[in-house]
């Protein structure tokens, strides 16, 4: 639970643009929020900073800050490299997860943690856990940082392409990857991570 009047308005404006109340491109009325919410406008603005920091919001001077809008250009150079580091970072983790019992254990909580999340935008936070623990056993710590730097600016790509449902394509896609990684399969892992982020890209094609 959130300690601070700061983490919670955090909290509530980031699950207000992850499901779509805000929607790409909407003006996020500070004031308004803050007397809706109870709280004063300052949280929320140290929110929209960290909401920029992680690609869910645009600050412009003089003109506010606005829920971001997908860049297409910008999608396609993000998976783009996505595509070139992350296979990379998988196939060391996996070699390197060989009979670690820990990874099998760790990999399997995250995909029961991501299933069982009880809300759309605790499954999206839970969606991050899984696919960088995938990639944890990886020894190149600068290679680990760039992923996930990429996957936190992928962020609002996957809340409009990929649905978090775990019955969907997408979701069955993510016990495929489990599966696959926990029996060491490390060239049928990297295909079936390949095609799920190719598939992200696509949708928003």
């Amino acid at each position: 639970m959130p300690v601070t009047r700061a983490d919670w308005a955090d909290e509530r404006l980031r699950a207000e643009i992850l499901t779509r109340r805000l929607r790409p491109g909407d003006r996020i009325p500070v004031e308004r929020l803050a007397e809706a919410w109870g709280v004063s406008a300052t949280p929320i603005r140290e929110s929209l900073r960290r909401l920029a920091g992680d690609g869910l919001v645009d600050l412009t001077p003089q003109r506010g800050a606005r829920v971001a809008t997908v860049d297409a250009d910008l999608a396609h150079e993000i998976y783009a490299v996505r595509l070139l580091l992350e296979p990379v970072a998988l196939r060391q983790s996996l070699e390197a997860a060989v009979d670690d019992k820990n990874f099998v254990r760790d990999l399997s909580a995250a995909f029961d943690d991501m299933v069982e999340a009880d809300s759309y935008v605790e499954r999206l936070d839970r969606h991050r856990t899984f696919h960088l623990t995938l990639v944890s056993r990886c020894p190149n710590r600068t290679l680990l940082d760039e992923v996930a730097s990429l996957t936190d600016r992928s962020r609002l790509f996957q809340i409009l392409s990929a649905p978090a449902d775990p019955d969907s394509g997408h979701g069955r896609d993510h016990r495929r990857l489990r599966d696959s990684a926990i029996a060491g399969d490390v060239e049928t892992t990297i295909a079936i991570h390949t095609n799920h982020l190719a598939s992200t890209l696509d949708a928003l094609s």
